[in-house]
């Protein structure tokens, strides 16, 4: 037990300290938050970075003088993130050769009885931490102006596992191992499935497939980087001061090459004729996987600066495909 205990912090430690040396807190907090860079994180170490469908193995670690890390296409985009922060601790940490199946997503990475040797403790500890701080969490919760009871809300928790990049299941844990919420609200927050919390966001669309993700962007995000998938939907919530003439300009989504799916408003105050409005667009991209948009709430017969906007950049190639990865693969090819 005491050398789980050791491998436990040896794995938090590390995750921290590698942190620091690439100067990733610094950076996320002077651009406004975001995810952390673990495939990113890979390559600064020097590690060639690929990805391929593999059958049984969710990821591998390989030394050499140019180590190598490879993770599955065959599950998402949060289950390939985690695969790659525990790679990336065996690879920080110069560990054995690994090759990791499904039992790293099952094993509980800060339990002092789990089966796994110390190694592998070390790499569990390390993907949790490196993946999720306290500090990241505090970042986004603060941007989005959460109230400590929102945290209990599963509608909440799935819009924070987006932000972060992890499952809405791994996220529970997260808030339980900060403390944020009890054993007995995290096992509740387990109860609810995402589809079910995908489904109230888009009240009465169906989209095509529930296995893409659902966001809720506010006037919080402003300035966010948006990383998700090539087909997850967007719900867009903003309060428009319709009564005093200001409308959302949401034509700027389809220059962007989104697709308006739905579009509703409702009332704040339904007693009150001409007040403030929220209007709620679903949309999702058609053909662009990058770029970035602004929205702005102005009279539509004034030209001038808008009452509003909203600045969003969008990342949309998740998962990862088969291949180098492509910042690597981009370096390959201007070194030929």
């Amino acid at each position: 037990m005491v050398d789980a205990r050791n491998s436990i912090l040896t794995g938090t430690k590390a995750a921290s300290e590698l942190h620091r040396d690439l100067g990733i807190r610094k950076r996320l907090e002077r651009s406004g938050g975001g995810r952390i860079d673990v495939f990113g994180a890979i390559g600064h170490l020097g590690a060639t970075l690929m990805f391929q469908p593999l059958d049984k193995l969710l990821g591998a670690y390989v030394p050499a003088d140019e180590p190598g890390v490879l993770i599955t296409t065959k599950r998402p985009l949060p289950v390939q993130r985690f695969t790659g922060a525990h790679e990336l601790g065996h690879l920080y940490m110069q560990h054995e050769p690994s090759f990791d199946d499904e039992k790293i997503l099952r094993r509980a990475p800060f339990a002092v009885s789990s089966p796994a040797d110390a190694q592998e403790q070390q790499a569990d500890a390390f993907a949790a931490i490196f993946l999720a701080p306290s500090w990241l969490l505090a970042m986004i919760v603060a941007k989005q102006k959460w109230l400590p009871q929102a945290l209990s809300d599963p509608a909440t928790v799935y819009q924070l596992s987006l932000r972060l990049g992890t499952s809405y299941s791994a996220t529970c844990y997260v808030l339980e191992r900060h403390k944020v919420i009890r054993r007995d609200e995290r096992e509740r927050l387990l109860s609810h499935q995402p589809k079910d919390i995908k489904r109230s966001l888009l009240t009465g669309y169906e989209p095509p497939d529930w296995r893409s993700d659902v966001w809720l962007l506010t006037n919080h995000d402003e300035g966010s980087l948006i990383e998700g998938g090539r087909n997850d939907l967007f719900v867009v919530r903003l309060r428009e001061n319709s009564g005093a003439g200001y409308l959302w300009d949401f034509d700027a989504l389809k220059s962007a090459g989104f697709a308006v799916v739905a579009d509703d408003q409702e009332a704040i105050d339904p007693d009150l004729v001409g007040g403030l409005l929220t209007r709620k667009v679903t949309t999702r991209s058609n053909d662009r996987n990058q770029g970035e948009v602004t929205l702005q709430e102005r009279r539509p017969w004034l030209p001038g600066k808008p009452l509003n906007e909203l600045h969003l950049q969008y990342d949309l190639r998740g998962p990862e495909a088969p291949g180098m990865w492509e910042p690597d693969l981009r370096r390959v090819l201007e070194a030929a």
